[in-house]
């Protein structure tokens, strides 16, 4: 998206978008900037699915006003968040910053077999989030959990045999 709309529209242009859903882009390797992110400032709900080639979703951090836009959210208001069948993608973002997320209550992670953490060096503050585990429960396919720190709980189940039984449906088809 930064790369091509970014020269073509301002990026206060997004800041009213509540909604984005990308779906079926093969070639797509990532979806944008910090910059453009931070930009999307009503963004509620964002989808990505069945895009073949994303090995992120935000680019690497910018090298100019670093320091200023490390205190800025990314997505402030997100709420919801759903990766599925994203074969190639290993982390959401590479930053050394800590993000927070303070909106973000749900997260569905599918068919993405290559990702290790949600953020590549950083860490990620999600104090209201609920996970989505499409595993065998007592009650059928659908568990949640909350979780605290996105990175670390995706760390452990990844670093832990007997979690990746269980994720193995969400992390590994």
């Amino acid at each position: 998206m930064s790369a091509q709309c970014s020269h073509q529209l301002p990026t206060a242009y997004f800041s009213k978008l509540k909604a984005l859903m990308v779906s079926s882009c093969g070639e797509l390797r990532n979806l944008m900037s910090p910059s453009v992110a931070r930009g999307l400032l009503n963004l509620l709900k964002l989808w990505i699915e069945d895009c073949q080639s994303m090995k992120e979703v935000i680019t690497v951090e910018e090298k100019q006003g670093d320091e200023i836009m490390a205190n800025e959210p990314l997505f402030p208001l997100l709420v919801e968040l759903n990766l599925k069948n994203l074969p190639e993608l290993g982390h959401f973002i590479l930053t050394k910053h800590a993000l927070k997320f303070p909106f973000l209550i749900e997260v569905q992670i599918y068919k993405c077999p290559k990702m290790k953490t949600f953020v590549q060096q950083g860490s990620v503050s999600t104090p209201k989030l609920k996970v989505s585990l499409p595993v065998l429960n007592t009650r059928g396919y659908e568990s949640e959990m909350i979780v605290d720190d996105l990175n670390e709980w995706i760390h452990q189940r990844i670093n832990s045999k007997v979690c990746l039984v269980a994720l193995a449906g969400c992390m590994t088809d």
